[in-house]
């Protein structure tokens, strides 16, 4: 039995939010793996069971950390001068900038993020 994804050390957690669910978890999962085959890491993607919720779809996934190490020490990106304190926030950020150049109504939130008061509903 393997570790929960919030609680992997060696993962970025996220929880997605998206209007067309089919649209978005291709957008997200093809941006995090050709990240990963441009610093030769393996992305170990793992997506959790979608739910609908008020028109939107939520669900989770998870990304080798190293991907986003890798890739933010890559000459000409801009994930670590992005908002947040820590690399999985600015990577969050970064990220939710990406999505919404490529798609309007995708959403990620870090499940960590989620746990603490600054968010109410997601």
């Amino acid at each position: 039995m393997g570790i929960s994804p919030e609680f992997d050390p060696h993962k970025i957690s996220f929880h997605v939010a998206c209007i067309d669910h089919d649209r978005a978890s291709l957008l997200v999962s093809d941006l995090l793996e050709n990240m990963a085959r441009l610093v030769g890491v393996e992305p170990h993607l793992q997506t959790g069971q979608a739910e609908s919720a008020f028109g939107w779809t939520f669900y989770t996934l998870s990304v080798n950390k190293d991907v986003v190490r890798r890739f933010a020490g890559l000459p000409g990106n801009d994930i670590l001068q992005s908002k947040g304190s820590t690399l999985d926030q600015k990577f969050a950020a970064w990220l939710n900038r990406q999505l919404k150049l490529r798609m309007q109504d995708v959403q990620v939130r870090l499940l960590s993020d989620l746990k603490s008061p600054q968010f109410g509903f997601f």
